[in-house]
């Protein structure tokens, strides 16, 4: 058995997975070590697992000749790429469902603000929709200057007594 995988038989890509002349058995102990989690050692693995520690010899040989290691750093950082991934779709799907929300409210006010009688709406009313359009609008265009692209935002609107019902 010589010291380590020699680097022409190493698969760089996805080497997380079982390698090139690695026994069953090295590669359960390396899954199980890698598996761990970032701090992962031997002999934590060992010990989490009731593992004798006659073993340990064998697993540091293993862990050596087949680079457990940086293997287990790849899998590591592959399995952040996935997270942050799944993790942007996520964030995509929501904001479409909240635009399609956005514009199914908007819709439904419009609808109420054309059965409005003008004649019906004080003007204490009026301004105080002013206000509260202008106050929207300044957030929504203050936070886009100083947002990163993607970041969700919870927009609260309060409705009017006129608007009870629809």
């Amino acid at each position: 058995m010589s010291d380590i995988i020699p680097a022409d038989k190493f698969i760089e890509e996805e080497c997380w997975l079982r390698q090139p002349g690695e026994t069953n058995a090295a590669y359960t102990a390396f899954c199980l070590y890698r598996n761990y989690g970032g701090d992962r050692s031997i002999r934590k693995v060992m010990k989490d697992r009731d593992l004798p520690e006659s073993r340990s010899g064998i697993w540091h040989a293993w862990s050596k000749r087949y680079a457990w290691v940086i293997r287990s750093e790849k899998y590591d950082s592959h399995l952040d790429k996935v997270r942050l991934s799944e993790n942007e779709k996520a964030l995509r799907e929501r904001e479409a469902k909240h635009l399609e929300l956005s514009k199914k409210m908007l819709d439904l006010v419009e609808k109420r603000l054309e059965k409005l009688d003008p004649e019906e709406i004080s003007q204490g009313t009026i301004l105080d929709w002013m206000k509260s359009c202008t106050q929207i609008e300044t957030n929504i265009l203050k936070n886009e200057e100083h947002d990163q692209p993607g970041t969700l935002k919870q927009l609260e609107i309060s409705f009017f007594e006129e608007f009870k019902g629809v």
